[in-house]
């Protein structure tokens, strides 16, 4: 049987002079070139907890007055062109990080949500408006603000529009100095 093991946050497998000896070594090979960059609670795997999260909107948020009296429902655009940002940010963010918070609003907007800690979160707002909204603090960085126009239509549009939405995700989680990158 052929082992491959972790030297100093390296590991042989990495090595490009490496070559599996038994087929339980290619199998190894395998699932080890499938899995490097999935890293379990993490941007990694985000998808499966999203899909549950919008399955939850969709039950439970499709009816006006869900939150009370005035509320609006969430509309099928809406978590359309929401699971359309996800989708895009997913690819974007470096590996490791945090999934968003997902949380209805009563105005019928869907918001992503990150937080760090009290002083460092970022949250977008997604309606079926066609528009982005996004608010950040960075702790002593200080703070961002604004909105801008989504074209779901466009994958390319679409992947540019969200490029600076997923630098500001990534400016909330800096990598660990050591930690070896996904």
């Amino acid at each position: 049987m052929n082992l491959a093991i972790p030297i100093s946050d390296y590991r042989l497998i990495d090595h490009e002079d490496y070559e599996p000896a038994s087929a339980v070594g290619e199998n190894l090979t395998r699932k080890w070139a499938h899995e490097k960059n999935y890293l379990k609670g993490s941007a990694s795997d985000w998808l499966p907890t999203i899909d549950a999260a919008f399955r939850s909107l969709r039950d439970e948020c499709q009816k006006a007055g869900w939150d009370g009296p005035g509320s609006l429902a969430i509309s099928d655009q809406a978590i359309a062109i929401t699971e359309k940002v996800v989708g895009v940010l997913f690819r974007l963010v470096p590996k490791g990080l945090p999934a968003p918070d997902i949380i209805p609003e009563a105005d019928g907007e869907i918001c992503l949500r990150w937080v760090v800690d009290t002083e460092q979160e970022l949250s977008i707002s997604i309606g079926a408006h066609g528009k982005i909204n996004f608010a950040g603090q960075f702790g002593r960085e200080g703070g961002i603000h604004g909105w801008q126009p989504l074209d779901t239509t466009n994958p390319t549009a679409l992947d540019r529009s969200l490029q600076e939405i997923a630098k500001y995700v990534a400016r909330l989680f800096p990598p660990i100095v050591g930690r070896r990158p996904a």
